[in-house]
């Protein structure tokens, strides 16, 4: 997991993912769940709990449902920074919950 630099007018923030959880079942998940720290200048601005749906990373990269964690976490990483980013923008760098 990689922490993403981003930079919302003069104010630099680093989006760091943490682990994506997802429920145990015979079926494949629909959602997937996890959070991502939201830091200024080294200190935790913000925890944003992210839920990525099947659906957005089937559209995103439809190969990435049936790849091990090391290829799907990026795809559920990427949307959620989408989201995350239109939020900083907005102005809230706080908590919150997220569906993508």
């Amino acid at each position: 997991m990689t922490r993403v630099p981003v930079r919302v007018g003069d104010v630099e923030y680093v989006l760091d993912p943490q682990p994506v959880r997802i429920s145990l079942s015979d079926t494949p998940p629909m959602l997937f769940g996890f959070q991502v720290h939201v830091l200024r200048d080294d200190a935790l601005v913000g925890v944003k709990t992210c839920f990525v749906g099947r659906v957005s990373v089937q559209v995103r990269d439809p190969a990435a449902l049936a790849a091990p964690m090391e290829g799907l976490a990026p795809v559920l990483y990427e949307l959620a920074g989408e989201k995350i980013r239109a939020r900083l923008e907005e102005g809230e760098p706080g908590d919150e919950i997220l569906f993508a």
